[in-house]
């Protein structure tokens, strides 16, 4: 039988080590997608500081954003996914005002919203189901 150097040893030691660092602290260096839950649906005004494209975990790949002045300082605002907003041809400047009703979550430590509807004027734009299941 072959007798494993202290190197190898060592590798082994440091892998083991590590399995068991990784199962203990799973949440660690990860971010939590959140579900929309209509217990924490909630209507809210304000005016539009920014929209946006990026990638989101969220909508599961590219997605469309709002950052949103709100009463009591800015929220971002997650849509859809960007290909789905383009296609509604939804375009919020900068200056809008709008009313947007969703799910007010934790994500990646800071409020915000997963849009089920925004109105503007006299235009209301569905993201998500009753039920908060997107249909894009």
């Amino acid at each position: 039988m072959r007798r494993l150097s202290k190197v190898q040893l060592l590798l082994v030691a440091m892998a083991t080590v590590a399995v068991t660092f990784a199962s203990q602290n799973p949440q660690q260096g990860s971010t939590s997608i959140p579900n929309y839950d209509s217990a924490t649906e909630v209507r809210l005004q304000g005016v539009v500081l920014d929209a946006n494209d990026h990638l989101c975990p969220i909508s599961g790949g590219m997605g469309s954003h709002l950052i949103l002045k709100i009463q009591n300082g800015t929220i971002e605002v997650h849509m859809g996914a960007a290909k789905f907003v383009k296609e509604y041809q939804l375009i919020l400047a900068k200056g809008d005002n709008v009313e947007v009703l969703g799910s007010r979550v934790i994500f990646e430590g800071r409020d915000a919203i997963l849009a089920r509807e925004i109105t503007r004027g006299q235009e209301t734009f569905v993201f998500r189901d009753a039920n908060g299941k997107p249909v894009w």
